[in-house]
C-alpha cells in the first residue's frame, strides 16, 4: 500500500474533440503511483492529444476527473493550480519556446515564476543538466538560432529542472534518439529513484521495445480510446 497520494489519476476521463486536437479522449482511466512510469504510444495521425494538458489541468474533462496529487484539477483555486503546475516538468512535443525570451530563460522561467529559489540555485542547476545532456553551458540565443537538437537537450533540461513530482515527455527523441536515448533514460531513472512519476509518449516501435525503458504501465491510444495494456498492482 503506498503511503503517499498517487501523483496522477485519470478517473473515466472524456474530452470531447477540438480544432486544437486531432482526436479527442474517450473514458479513460489510469493511475501513476510515485516512482511508475506509463508508456503510451500513440498513431502518428493521431498525435496531437488532450491528454497531456489534461493531466496539467489545462484542458477540463467532459466527464470525469483528473486527480493530481490527490486533488482534482477542476476543484482547486487559481493559485493553487499554479502552484501545482510548478511541480510538473514538461517537455512539449513541439517544445514549446516563448519566442521573445532566449532559450536559457525558456529554461529557468517555470523555476523562478512557481519558486522562491535564489536566481543563483536555479543557475547551477541549470548548468547540470546542461553537462547531463551533453551541452557545454545554458544555450544562449533565441530558439530559431539554434540546432534542432541542440534545442531538444535544452527541452529535456527544462523538463527536469527543479525535480519535478511529474514528468510529461511528448516525444522526447524523435529525430535525435543517437544523441538523447542515454542521458534521457538516466536522468528518468534517477527521477523516478526519488519519487517522480513519468508519462512518456511515443510513436516509435524501436522506442517502445527499447530494453533501458523499465514501464511500469503500457499503453496504446486507438482513435480517442486509451487502452491499458499492463497495469501494475495498486
Amino acid at each position: 500500500m503506498n503511503a503517499s497520494p498517487a501523483i496522477l489519476n485519470f478517473n473515466e476521463v472524456t474530452i470531447e474533440s477540438s480544432p486544437q486536437y486531432e482526436t479527442g479522449l474517450w473514458s479513460s482511466s489510469f493511475q501513476l503511483n510515485p516512482g511508475e512510469l506509463l508508456l503510451l504510444r500513440i498513431e502518428r495521425e493521431n498525435e496531437r492529444l488532450p491528454l497531456a494538458d489534461a493531466t496539467e489541468g489545462l484542458v477540463p474533462p467532459t466527464q470525469g476527473s483528473v486527480m493530481f496529487l490527490g486533488q482534482d484539477w477542476q476543484r482547486m483555486s487559481a493559485d493553487l493550480a499554479s502552484a501545482q503546475r510548478g511541480r510538473i516538468g514538461r517537455l512539449f512535443e513541439d517544445e514549446g519556446w516563448i519566442s521573445d525570451l532566449e532559450v536559457d530563460q525558456n529554461i529557468m522561467l517555470s523555476q523562478r515564476h512557481h519558486t522562491a529559489r535564489s536566481e543563483e540555485d536555479i543557475m547551477d542547476e541549470a548548468l547540470k543538466w546542461a553537462r547531463v545532456f551533453g551541452l557545454p553551458g545554458l544555450p544562449r540565443g533565441r530558439a530559431g538560432s539554434m540546432r534542432r537538437w541542440d534545442l531538444r537537450k535544452a527541452a529535456c533540461m527544462r523538463a527536469f529542472l527543479g525535480q519535478p513530482a511529474f514528468i510529461i515527455l511528448e516525444q522526447p527523441v524523435r529525430g535525435v534518439y543517437a544523441d538523447l536515448m542515454a542521458p534521457l533514460l538516466n536522468a528518468t531513472n534517477s527521477a523516478r529513484k526519488r519519487g517522480a512519476a513519468v508519462l512518456w509518449t511515443i510513436t516509435d516501435p524501436k522506442i517502445w521495445n527499447h530494453s533501458g525503458i523499465h514501464a511500469t504501465t503500457r499503453a496504446r491510444m486507438f482513435g480517442s480510446e486509451l487502452q491499458v495494456m499492463n497495469a501494475p498492482t495498486l
